[in-house]
């Protein structure tokens, strides 16, 4: 039967039948009816049926919500073992490896981190009694303390684990931190380099001896690994080409704060990228566990999940050909079939209450899509707490309505690993692995990242471990879609379907191809279906008469909103992105990983018709990869997104008028833009940049500069070089001259649509975050705020610019509430220089300020870091800050440069033109960049062509589903 059909009392009686707290207060077991009927709901929940019930009943719901809470048992022996909740799904685990957690005598519970950790947890990881520096004396003890120790130490840890049926998981063989001794540390050369001695032969030779050793001891019973963190973190956070994986991955001197001493060994006499495979090589032959790749930042970044992924699938086929002529041991999974080199890809989620879950399901399909199985493996969800310098919200009322918020996040989250479940419990058959472990980075709060766990103490949930129990029974008490939204959109006769898990942060994207002779593409609510009780909102357009042109997309922003939840600090609205553009191919070069004349190049929004000559790479001893002989020609998937390796001379036959082969202007590369677009990666240059008398270029850079007596501690600035509109980043000074010259990391900042909680002209407009992805000491990313008066963050009228709250240190996010320290407005971008002025507004307890972003000259910031063993940090000298202003008008004048192919008109047709709209709200205190709305456009019959099929399928849609 369908849901719908039910009575309302049926309906809620069979909702709270479903809840786990009430579920063991009536002791019902899997076999009861009760479970049974659970069973069936949760089904249907995932139909567009209950929705509409849930949209229908808010007020019933918060009825439901409040009896809930106040039923949950308050016997901690009701309280579901998380182990036990998703025996059907993965694993569950924490980082209580302690013989003491294990011992004979501990019974589960949760009165003590012991009882909790057998209670809930079948696997765990040593959060640091396994990281490379435990082979104590390096290379120069051949008898380290876990050798010679047996009945102690690591040994008895995993032993006691092992010996109460609980799963332990070594973190980690290969990591470019904590690794003292592996490679040997950094000596001064005599150019003035900062590097380890040792070559590549020599780096090869002892990655095998220590992983041979550590992984061949611990695969013997019973101090036995059930899987390895083989290599952790080696990827760069937001690389410009993620096919080539190769120079996406760490290097000797990039990123600055933490490069890889492997991989700039590997370089001294070979390529530095092979310590990778070599370590899964060395990991295979000498251990039967499970082997991991482990990573973050993955979650938000596509172009590092699609590197990963690229590295993995490379991996994978080459040692399956390897192993098959007998180069390498052969193991077999539970069916029989050779496993893989690299069994699981870890993602580690260190995050907070800005993840996007929806960028995260991206990610976890494109891991599933190489064949192996997905593990969370570091999790901890953390509230948004950051409000200056060292200053974050305390305990309180507050912190209170932050939990509730933070168990939203945790239900959804859960109920969207439940889906990719590895388990028997998983919904998506079509894939050959799924989630297969979730583990957190700790158990309770405060841990590793400020109050992110589902305990505040030992035997003191939260709302977040009731979330888990239960993830779609939760969200249904909040009033929220248990399984997010999914829409329906209509273009150009064909339909296209998106799933959103809904809330502020969260957005589904899609690219849709429109036809060459299209100018502006006419979308409207009509061409919108979405599920009983959500209406659209609002709809944004990028540029506002959606005009589009090759690289110049119109990007489509649908917001819809549901019923009011229960909860009121989160939202029921459904936001997605729809990009409409023509055909572009983006061509990259690939230094030091491709043989010339082969190029890769990226094609996007596919016709599906035009084909491609693609090439099969292999790869030789000296790590080039050259074309194999094997020759395909196909198209793209229409509409498609997906980077190719090609030949440059080979013709492309597609539409007249596009510009598909590699010349200056389809060469991918660091170009002036002059506007915003969603999600979009830039560099922040100064247009008026002074160093030592001359002018010179430079980018706000996530790097700290020093505090003088004339500005606080701040950001750090880079020079760049600008030839007429590209940007060509700079080699690190410290590298040498093999070094590709790719753009580091903390020179990139990923803008996202916000608006301050300030009241004043500019509380109607959206400004953008700043968002910083790089690890230094921190392993997620920040957003760039304004530091409030606490101390050190103010100097004669000039406040700090903070990325991590306290600029070297852990610290919490910046709260909502304090989002009028971190949302950038801008002056119009010119047109022809692009060059704004960026600054922030706060109107709070009767001050009205803007505070502008501000060049400085002051502040030397040394080269490297004397604390850091590793660090490649390059000197530098100013910086940027918010300076307070009377006005906009007082702040340097900055450009933005985005990684693309420059727009170009079809050469059938003229130049795009963007109507100017035809009401403007009222001004503010100073003209800023208004959000983009619908305000007409031209339009030729084409184009009503195309609005027409669209109403008209939307018809034949809508007649078929009654």
């Amino acid at each position: 039967m369908k849901f719908r059909s039910l009575g309302l009392a049926t309906a809620l009686r069979l909702a709270l039948a479903g809840s786990p707290w009430r579920r063991s207060r009536n002791t019902c077991n899997e076999n009861s009816p009760i479970a049974g009927t659970t069973r069936r709901i949760g089904i249907m929940f995932g139909r567009l049926d209950i929705k509409s019930l849930l949209i229908a009943l808010p007020a019933g719901l918060v009825i439901v919500n409040a009896a809930l809470a106040a039923d949950r048992p308050t016997n901690p022996a009701d309280w579901p073992a998380l182990k036990d909740v998703y025996k059907n799904h993965f694993l569950i685990g924490s980082t209580n490896l302690d013989a003491r957690n294990f011992g004979a005598e501990v019974v589960p519970g949760e009165n003590s981190v012991a009882a909790m950790t057998v209670k809930h947890f079948n696997v765990v990881t040593p959060g640091n009694a396994m990281k490379p520096e435990f082979w104590n004396g390096g290379i120069s003890n051949p008898t380290p303390n876990f050798l010679t120790n047996l009945s102690s130490g690591i040994n008895a840890d995993i032993g006691a684990a092992n010996a109460r049926g609980v799963k332990v998981t070594g973190h980690v063989l290969v990591w470019h931190n904590q690794s003292a001794q592996w490679p040997a540390p950094n000596v001064a050369t005599a150019n003035g380099g900062w590097e380890t001695p040792w070559d590549y032969a020599t780096a090869r030779t002892n990655l095998e001896y220590y992983i041979r050793t550590v992984a061949g001891h611990f695969d013997q019973e019973p101090f036995k690994t059930y899987a390895w963190d083989v290599v952790n973190e080696a990827f760069k956070d937001n690389p410009d080409n993620p096919a080539d994986w190769r120079n996406a991955l760490r290097t000797g001197y990039s990123p600055e704060e933490r490069p890889s001493r492997w991989a700039q060994a590997y370089a001294k006499g070979g390529k530095s990228w092979d310590y990778m495979y070599d370590a899964f090589h060395a990991a295979r032959q000498n251990t039967t566990a499970i082997l991991n790749y482990n990573d973050f930042n993955d979650n938000e970044r596509a172009s590092k999940a699609t590197a990963i992924a690229s590295m993995v699938k490379e991996f994978n086929e080459r040692y399956a050909a390897e192993s098959a002529a007998g180069k390498g041991r052969i193991l077999l999974d539970a069916k029989g079939n050779p496993r893989p080199l690299v069994d699981v890809i870890g993602t580690q989620g260190h995050w907070d209450m800005r993840l996007n879950l929806d960028a995260f399901e991206r990610t976890i399909k494109t891991y599933l899509e190489t064949g192996v199985n997905v593990d969370l493996t570091e999790l901890d969800l953390a509230p948004l707490l950051g409000l200056d310098k060292g200053q974050r919200i305390q305990n309180g009322p507050e912190m209170d309505a932050l939990f509730k918020e933070q168990g939203i996040q945790y239900a959804k989250l859960f109920s969207l690993l439940k889906e990719y479940a590895a388990g028997p419990g998983g919904r998506h058959p079509e894939y050959k692995g799924g989630v297969h472990r979730v583990t957190w980075w700790g158990m309770t709060d405060p841990g590793y990242h400020t109050n992110g766990y589902p305990w505040s103490a030992v035997g003191q949930p939260k709302e977040a471990y009731w979330a888990t129990t239960n993830p779609e029974q939760y969200l249904i008490d909040a009033g929220l879609p248990p399984n997010g939204v999914t829409a329906t959109f209509s273009y150009g006769g064909e339909s296209f379907t998106a799933r959103t898990w809904g809330g502020r942060n969260a957005q589904a994207t899609l690219d849709i191809n429109v036809p060459v002779g299209t100018k502006n593409v006419v979308f409207t609510a009509a061409n919108v279906s979405l599920p009983a009780g959500f209406a659209v909102e609002s709809m944004k357009f990028n540029p506002p008469d959606c005009a589009v042109a090759p690289g110049k997309p119109c990007h489509v922003t649908v917001t819809a909103r549901g019923a009011a939840p229960a909860t009121a600090s989160v939202e029921n609205t459904a936001t997605f992105v729809l990009s409409f553009g023509k055909m572009s191919v983006g061509w990259m070069d690939a230094a030091n990983a491709l043989e010339a004349p082969l190029s890769y190049a990226e094609v996007r929004f596919s016709d599906g018709v035009t084909a491609f000559k693609q090439y099969k790479t292999s790869y030789g001893s000296d790590g080039m990869a050259r074309a194999s002989g094997v020759v395909e020609t196909k198209a793209v998937p229409k509409h498609g997104r997906t980077t190719l390796v090609l030949q440059p001379q080979d013709p492309i036959v597609g539409p007249f008028g596009l510009r598909l082969q590699r010349d200056a202007s389809t060469q991918k590369a660091w170009r002036l833009v002059t506007r915003f677009e969603p999600s979009r990666t830039y560099m922040v240059v100064s247009a008026e940049s002074a160093s030592n008398g001359q002018t010179q270029a430079a980018a706000l850079t996530n790097r700290s500069k020093p505090a003088t007596t004339s500005s606080p501690e701040s950001l750090s600035r880079t020079p760049v070089v600008l030839r007429g509109d590209i940007l060509v980043p700079l080699r690190n000074s410290n590298a040498p001259q093999s070094e590709p010259a790719l753009a580091q990391d903390n020179l990139k900042f990923v803008f996202e649509e916000a608006k301050s909680p300030a009241a004043g002209p500019y509380a109607a407009q959206e400004g953008h975050t700043m968002q910083s992805f790089i690890h230094g000491t921190n392993a997620y990313p920040h957003v760039v705020f304004r530091g409030n008066g606490a101390a050190g963050t103010v100097v004669a009228g000039r406040n700090s610019l903070i990325t991590r709250q306290t600029n070297g240190q852990e610290g919490s996010q910046v709260a909502d509430r304090a989002l009028d320290q971190a949302v950038w407005f801008n002056t119009p971008i010119d047109p022809k220089t692009g060059e704004m002025k960026m600054f922030l507004y706060t109107d709070k307890d009767g001050a009205k300020q803007h505070h502008v972003l501000k060049e400085v000259s002051d502040g030397e910031t040394p080269n490297r870091d004397a604390g850091n063993a590793i660090s490649q940090r390059q000197g530098a000298v100013g910086g940027f800050v918010a300076m307070q202003a009377e006005s906009p008008k007082e702040g340097t004048s900055v450009r933005l440069y985005a990684y693309d192919i420059e727009s170009y008109a079809p050469d059938n047709e003229p130049p795009p033109t963007t109507t100017p709209p035809t009401t403007e709200p009222p001004p503010p205190a100073m003209p800023i960049a208004y959000p983009f709305g619908r305000r007409g456009g031209s339009l030729d019959t084409g184009d009503l062509a195309l609005a027409l099929a669209g109403l008209a399928a939307l018809a034949v849609a809508r007649r078929r589903r009654r």
